[in-house]
């Protein structure tokens, strides 16, 4: 029987992406704590879980009828992004999906009366939340990306979530359900965006959101997780990345509300053009998870 051995909120910006010269040149002489040790730590994390499987919630693929995930046996191409070109463009990547996986979930959404498409196409459009964990976290792992439902509300993404868990359990895989996104994710405009590159949070786009994704953090850390669930609402205001979709599938694996993991920050808070960024661990040990 599968599990889903590993979790984590991974932040995906594109700065990651660029040599440690340039990304300390954007810090100002600093670099940002998402690659190192960040990124090095969650692969030890996964490594040490045993884990053989990545599910990927994209926050920069939205779908609008149905959740929808990369079903296909194997991803292999060049990767160019249409947001920022000059930072990410013909990057090379090749991977194994997980087929087995994507099967089981089309299977379990449709007992459950979820709406689903696995789609099983090798030239669907690929986007940066996957290709730059992929490029990161990646060691042997297969890789199933899973888009977020635009029209959906925090019913609809722990329902999801909880068939991910289902799903995973009619397989044999070892399963890291990653989030790929931000926290609050609204930029500086273009007059002035080329200030506020560096990595110091006093740059996230005004101090209410700042203060309310500290809010959250603070909550992910003593695992209460009901507590986040019912900011949602709130939360919104501040236009958490991907509608917050990608917490909130994760979190509904776990049980929604009942999720009681505690997070631990494995980088520290930064901005990014007034977004902020986080990579959070949770602890899946037995108490945590229902």
């Amino acid at each position: 029987m599968g599990e889903i051995v590993a979790a984590a909120i991974v932040a995906h910006q594109p700065t990651v992406m660029l040599d440690e010269v340039r990304r300390v040149a954007l810090g100002g002489g600093a670099d940002t704590t998402l690659v190192e040790p960040g990124f090095r730590l969650i692969r030890e994390h996964l490594a040490e879980r045993g884990v053989d499987t990545l599910v990927i919630i994209d926050t920069h693929w939205f779908t609008t009828f149905e959740h929808v995930f990369a079903g296909a046996d194997h991803f292999a191409g060049k990767y160019t992004s249409e947001e920022v070109p000059r930072v990410i463009c013909d990057l090379p990547y090749d991977y194994p999906g997980a087929p087995d996986l994507a099967r089981a979930l089309h299977a379990v959404a449709k007992e459950q009366g979820i709406p689903t498409t696995n789609a099983v196409t090798p030239t669907l459009p690929l986007h940066y939340p996957t290709i730059n964990l992929v490029h990161h976290l990646r060691t042997h792992e297969a890789i199933l990306s899973i888009g977020v439902l635009q029209t959906a509300d925090a019913g609809d993404y722990l329902a999801f979530g909880a068939a991910i868990a289902e799903a995973t359990r009619r397989t044999d895989a070892r399963v890291a359900l990653l989030g790929s996104g931000g926290m609050s994710h609204r930029f500086h405009p273009a007059a002035v965006i080329a200030r506020h590159v560096g990595y110091d949070p006093a740059s996230v786009i005004d101090p209410d959101a700042r203060d309310f994704d500290q809010r959250i953090l603070q909550l992910w850390e003593s695992g209460d997780h009901r507590a986040v669930i019912n900011l949602y609402d709130d939360y919104r205001s501040h236009a958490p990345e991907g509608r917050f979709g990608h917490y909130l599938i994760l979190a509904g694996a776990f049980g929604g509300p009942a999720f009681a993991a505690p997070g631990a920050k494995y980088s520290n808070y930064e901005n990014s053009v007034g977004t902020g960024q986080v990579h959070v661990v949770f602890d899946l040990t037995k108490e945590n998870v229902s």
